[in-house]
């Protein structure tokens, strides 16, 4: 997992401060840095017929991370709220659209490596992607599924860029009992116009790539 800040130039400022003062800028200054998932949970609803499916799932993800050059600390939760449908078109594979709501809660802080200056941006963009995508399953046995499915979206009417991938393989333990084993991976870019960035307004660009394992218990019906 990774993000990434870059934070625009700002207004004329002394660019030696002990010395007096002397003009320049404070030129653009970005920072990126590993983060650290606090936590991530996930539930979600399907109905399956022999050559339809549709799904609704909702997932949260709580993040922190932080670096000591330059000085950059990010802490942002984030929500998704996903559905789809999709369609048959030969043996498992089948065309799907959807949609993707992402709510974000950021708040990031870069020191500006002239002035030592902290500069802090705080947004919560909540925004609305059209997705389209491919889903590939194919019935195992009586007991085993396994899924692929790549979505990609957003086409700047929410995000710039929304594209995720999954797989995993479900196990029937039980009749209303099944665990599911897999991987996901979720990337977007979302730009958020006019953000207080010091006494400034500013734009900022968030980008963040969410990937790792999944599990979840299941009830079929």
């Amino acid at each position: 997992m990774g993000a990434s800040i870059d934070l625009p130039s700002g207004p004329a400022v002394p660019s030696n401060p002990g010395a007096g003062g002397g003009g320049g800028t404070v030129g653009e200054v970005s920072g990126s840095t590993d983060l650290s998932l606090n936590a991530a949970w996930m539930a979600g609803a399907v109905v399956q017929a022999d050559r339809w499916f549709a799904e609704v799932f909702g997932l949260y993800a709580a993040l922190s991370a932080s670096r000591s050059t330059p000085r950059v600390t990010v802490d942002s939760n984030t929500y998704f709220f996903n559905g789809r449908a999709g369609v048959r078109l030969v043996g498992g594979l089948s065309a799907t659209a959807g949609f993707r709501r992402i709510s974000v809660n950021l708040d990031a802080t870069l020191t500006a490596p002239i002035t030592g200056t902290p500069l802090e941006g705080k947004a919560k963009p909540a925004v609305w992607d059209p997705l389209i995508g491919v889903d590939w399953r194919q019935h195992v046995n009586r007991r085993w599924e396994i899924d692929a499915n790549f979505q990609g979206g957003g086409f700047g009417v929410g995000t710039d860029v929304d594209l995720s991938a999954e797989g995993y393989a479900n196990w029937r333990v039980a009749r209303h009992l099944e665990l599911r084993l897999g991987y996901m991976m979720v990337h977007y870019k979302l730009t958020v116009a006019n953000v207080s960035i010091a006494s400034f307004q500013r734009t900022l660009v968030s980008r963040q790539t969410l990937h790792g394992p999944e599990f979840a218990i299941g009830i079929p019906f």
